[in-house]
């Protein structure tokens, strides 16, 4: 067994490891923006391990996070997922970081932590020294086909009804950049990121609000785990809130997730009613937050 750098060349048979090592998330499609895909933070570093020539296990961190570690069933309990923890560990230290979170790094992230249904990955972890940190956190999956509160028409009349507040509501450009100054200013963090690249998706994943020319608030899908339909960031500046803003952009946003998937998932949530109220909800995911010191 070897483990070593992996190169993007290999990126099929990365994504066959994480189609058959990760049974509760969908890594596979999205194995190049994970890999090798940059973050808020800078760009990963990832690793591969072969047996007898054979990419078998899979890992990448970037900055103080590791984004993500798969084996095949059939390489396990062999020390190859140790040895591909080892090596990211390791160069995380080697980078000057004294502690490491897994897969939940903003603006690029799997998931918001471990599926907590994966007990035997949990439990693995904490036996090589990491541990639980905070409340569990909740992503929800939304049904945005046959639907009766996701349609075209639902979405133009709250449209319609913001116009008459005096809102302007659209789909933003491709190359409108002053909404990422915008959205950079009011809330920071990595949501310019995210929306930087929702905006290159096809058609432009991000709808806005604004009155008097100025932006209002906003919601995007396709900005992170683009190809699997996810919502999210979406925010609305404090004066306009209250004018049923978020849930026109979100329904605008839910139309367009449709014409590609069955289901979108809404990811690290935090009013689960809004969305129950807005589209009605199908399913929790619940995820555990993990990390690890690396002093």
């Amino acid at each position: 067994m070897r483990v070593g750098p992996l190169d993007r060349a290999e990126l099929a048979a990365a994504a066959r490891v994480l189609h058959a090592g990760c049974a509760f998330d969908r890594a596979d499609v999205v194995a190049g923006e994970k890999l090798f895909g940059a973050g808020p933070a800078g760009t990963p570093v990832a690793f591969g391990a072969w047996d007898a020539g054979e990419l078998v296990g899979v890992a990448a961190r970037c900055a103080r996070y590791l984004r993500v570690l798969a084996v095949v069933p059939a390489a396990r309990d062999r020390g190859i997922g140790s040895a591909l923890l080892a090596a990211c560990e390791h160069s995380a230290r080697e980078a000057g970081e004294v502690r490491l979170r897994a897969l939940d790094q903003p603006g690029n992230y799997l998931a918001p932590g471990i599926d907590a249904r994966n007990v035997d990955a949990i439990a693995w972890l904490e036996k090589r020294g990491w541990r639980r940190d905070g409340d569990p956190r909740l992503n929800v999956l939304i049904a945005v086909r046959d639907n009766p509160r996701v349609s075209s028409e639902r979405a133009d009349e709250l449209a319609a009804a913001a116009r008459a507040r005096g809102y302007e509501l659209r789909r933003a450009r491709s190359d409108e950049h002053a909404l990422l100054a915008a959205v950079a200013s009011q809330f920071g963090g990595a949501w310019p990121f995210e929306l930087e690249r929702a905006l290159g998706h096809e058609p432009c994943g991000v709808h806005v609000a604004l009155k008097d020319g100025a932006y209002c608030a906003f919601a995007a899908h396709d900005g992170n785990n683009r190809g699997l339909g996810w919502f999210g960031p979406t925010g609305t500046w404090p004066d306009h809130r209250g004018n049923r803003l978020g849930e026109a952009l979100l329904l605008a946003c839910l139309v367009d997730v449709a014409a590609e998937h069955d289901r979108c998932e809404v990811a690290w949530i935090g009013p689960r009613p809004f969305y129950d109220k807005v589209a009605g909800i199908v399913e929790d995911r619940h995820f555990v937050a993990v990390l690890k010191d690396l002093a």
